[in-house]
């Protein structure tokens, strides 16, 4: 899998600020179950780590959990961060209620969401990452095949070029010592 994320995941940034999270037993559960969806995912214990990665990580699309009581500290500088990538914001708290009027003020919660349990958060975030990544089969899939039409063009021009104009010889066979006449051309 990890090989497959470098290649579909690398414009992906999924990070993690919380207070306790780099200590043994907390969340172990969790930290399990991400591992078997990312490599990709950084931890941060203070709020000025994140926002020094924040200021690093350019061009990707960013899916951050936060710790509740830290997430009105750093939210509006995620939310601020490069629009036209959408970045998705899950609180991760005790209490929904506490952050429910809040987060209705930022679009980056709104896509993500606020919770209060281990599994819906890791639920959620599968999810988006999934619908991400087809996204981007889309993308790809439109990019490849302007790609390939590209491509055809390019030869039929090349081919034309070689039996109208063309007045040098030419090889065929690239492995080849043997030139052969822009006339002869027939591939």
């Amino acid at each position: 899998m990890e090989a497959v994320e470098r290649i579909v995941g690398s414009g992906v940034a999924l990070f993690w600020l919380d207070e306790h999270i780099g200590q043994p037993g907390v969340c172990t559960k969790l930290k399990q179950e991400f591992e078997l969806n990312t490599t990709n995912l950084y931890s941060f214990s203070t709020v000025d780590q994140c926002r020094s990665f924040l200021k690093l990580v350019k061009n990707q699309k960013l899916f951050c959990i936060i710790q509740g009581k830290l997430a009105k500290i750093v939210v509006t500088d995620i939310d601020r961060y490069e629009q036209s990538l959408s970045p998705v914001v899950y609180i991760f708290c005790f209490d929904v209620s506490a952050y429910s009027e809040w987060g209705q003020n930022y679009d980056c919660i709104l896509r993500g969401g606020i919770f209060d349990h281990e599994q819906d958060v890791l639920a959620r975030l599968t999810h988006d990452l999934s619908q991400y990544a087809a996204l981007k089969v889309q993308e790809y899939s439109l990019k490849r095949a302007a790609c390939d039409e590209w491509a055809q063009n390019l030869a039929r021009n090349a081919k034309r070029l070689r039996t109208d104009q063309c007045t040098l010889p030419f090889r065929t066979d690239p492995f080849s010592d043997k030139e052969t006449d822009c006339t002869e051309a027939d591939n």
